[in-house]
């Protein structure tokens, strides 16, 4: 597929065992706006959209990822390529759409089974976006997915909905979906499910002011600050309550106009991480032991 279908990362809902604390997270630590609960999911803003994150009873299933899609017609040719290569991937009926906040979804499958929602007409809030702290955050960035199955789960993306691999470090596969480097990110994982968010912030200033606030809140670092080697992306990943996975990041490369081919470089901590950081707790992030 030549083109991609996708427009934007577009929201992350995470099912944890206690919303009330995940919400308390997002609104004081990391700095986003809380919306108004809706049958038990708490939603939150980082941008003109009206929710960019939220959190659902675990009782009430699991999450899932979703995907603006450029229209309605990229919508349906994306649930035809899905069905056509195996994958799962269902139109949702109006409630599902009213829940979601969206015009129009297709719920979708990859290869290693993370739930992914491609979404057409996410709603805005005609009000601006004003965060519970300053932390810096310009919007939603992308994300980072488990993956069981490397091979499928870049079908997935690349053959079904346009996306192009930018680089890979080891088995690890970067995907672009517009101009920047990478909005989605592949990780070998022996589970599915969501690494980490990513929260776009203004500047570098913002990644290190965040780090010295978890600290004093007492906020567990599991890496960073670092710069990533193949896409020059700075990043602080925190972890909140569940073990869930937020990051700070920005100022990765963009590579509209550029000859760009794929890299491969090889797992070490070098490839993943410019500065030297290293993270002593999550496999997926982790180069192997020499």
């Amino acid at each position: 597929m030549a083109e991609s279908l996708v427009a934007a990362v577009c929201y992350v809902r995470l099912a944890v065992q206690d919303p009330p604390a995940s919400a308390r997270f997002a609104a004081e630590i990391l700095g986003l706006q809380r919306g108004v609960e809706v049958e038990g999911e708490i939603p939150f803003r980082c941008d003109q959209r009206l929710r960019s994150l939220s959190f659902l009873p675990a009782a009430q299933g699991a999450g899932s990822v979703g995907i603006e899609l450029v229209d309605e017609a990229a919508l349906a040719t994306a649930e035809q390529a899905l069905n056509a290569q195996g994958f799962t991937a269902a139109r949702a009926g109006a409630e599902a759409c009213r829940r979601h906040g969206v015009q129009a979804m297709a719920q979708a499958r990859d290869g290693s089974g993370n739930a992914i929602d491609l979404v057409v007409r996410p709603l805005h809030s005609g009000r601006r976006y004003f965060p519970a702290r300053d932390a810096g955050i310009v919007g939603l960035h992308g994300v980072g997915l488990r993956s069981r199955d490397i091979v499928r789960d870049t079908m997935f993306w690349t053959a079904c909905l346009g996306a192009r691999v930018s680089d890979r470090v080891g088995e690890i596969t970067y995907l672009q979906v517009d101009s920047r480097h990478h909005r989605i990110a592949l990780y070998p994982s022996e589970r599915a499910g969501l690494l980490y968010a990513a929260f776009e912030v203004e500047a570098l200033d913002n990644i290190m002011q965040s780090s010295y606030f978890a600290q004093e809140h007492q906020v567990r670092i599991i890496q960073g600050p670092g710069r990533e080697t193949a896409s020059n992306l700075a990043f602080l990943h925190l972890q909140g309550p569940d073990g869930a996975l937020f990051s700070y990041v920005g100022g990765d490369d963009d590579l509209a106009g550029r000859a760009h081919r794929p890299r491969q470089f090889p797992r070490t901590v070098a490839s993943l991480c410019a500065w030297g950081s290293t993270c002593a707790d999550v496999p997926e992030l982790q180069a192997p032991a020499s």
